[in-house]
């Protein structure tokens, strides 16, 4: 009896006195409560997210843990306020999926405590879009562009070292592209699957690059109508705007290639088992 009265007074202490600032809130592990994150206020990157939503519900009941890999934009725009913001967060690893071209063209803003790290998820394989003419041709490119991550090998394992940095990481990730919603996309819909959220709600996240974005997305058509017409407005609005079917067409190749989603991740792109349980304790909540 008299231990029952201690811990309803150490419990009554640490809700007077909220949580303790220490390095163990910046652990490798996942938060213990998916809401105690927050969001964080980036307004210099369009796309910035947890990748965990507000908590996402996983198969078999439990949550994403949040605050423990977040998703954006380039950072090339980044305010003071933005990178105090991250730094209070704990960022501790900035993961750019971009190419090196691209990258040095549009240098990400310094956070301080957070170590950047070039990972260019496209392995040197992207795809020219200078060629293509019409929206169907948009279309086709962008399902094409989600089924090279799994039948380029190069691509596979810049998967690997994206998902083994995030393992290995000392506290909270970013992970970016230009937009963060098609490199962005897919590694978080990995983290996602890795975690167990349903594949329904897998796709609903990816699409709300459409609405993170959707002021730059109409920027872009009306540019593109102005000076080429309706046609090059039709391709841009393909390849800037998302669709189901751009992200299920690499989960698609992966289960006929692999047998499912997990196994491509193992089998393709080369992670252990037990890779895959660390990447997963770190991704659930308890």
């Amino acid at each position: 009896m008299k231990r029952s009265w201690w811990l309803l007074v150490l419990a009554l202490l640490a809700g007077l006195l909220g949580p303790v600032p220490s390095a163990v809130a910046l652990a490798p592990r996942p938060l213990a409560d998916p809401a105690a994150a927050g969001t964080i206020p980036i307004v210099g990157a369009s796309n910035f997210r947890d990748v965990a939503g507000d908590g996402l519900a996983l198969k078999g009941g439990g949550q994403m843990a949040t605050g423990v890999v977040y998703r954006s934009s380039k950072l090339s725009g980044l305010t003071a306020d933005d990178v105090a913001a991250l730094e209070a967060a704990g960022v501790t690893a900035i993961l750019d999926l971009r190419t090196p071209r691209v990258a040095a063209g549009s240098p990400d803003v310094p956070v301080p405590g957070a170590e950047y790290v070039l990972m260019d998820l496209f392995a040197g394989r992207s795809l020219s879009t200078s060629g293509l003419r019409t929206a169907a041709q948009a279309r086709a490119h962008m399902r094409e562009m989600n089924r090279r991550f799994v039948t380029v090998a190069a691509q596979r394992r810049a998967l690997a070292r994206v998902l083994r940095a995030i393992i290995a990481a000392d506290g909270p990730v970013v992970i970016h592209c230009t937009h963060g919603k098609d490199r962005t996309g897919w590694v978080s819909a990995m983290l996602q699957v890795v975690a167990g959220v349903p594949t329904d709600t897998i796709v609903e996240q990816y699409l709300l690059s459409n609405t993170y974005r959707a002021a730059e997305i109409q920027r872009k058509v009306d540019a593109a109508r102005a000076a080429s017409g309706s046609r090059r407005a039709g391709v841009v609005k393909e390849l800037e705007r998302l669709r189901a079917s751009y992200l299920e067409a690499g989960l698609a190749t992966a289960r006929h290639r692999y047998g499912s989603v997990h196994r491509y991740l193992t089998r393709g792109v080369g992670l252990s088992a037990d890779e895959l349980a660390a990447l997963r304790t770190r991704l659930v909540v308890g």
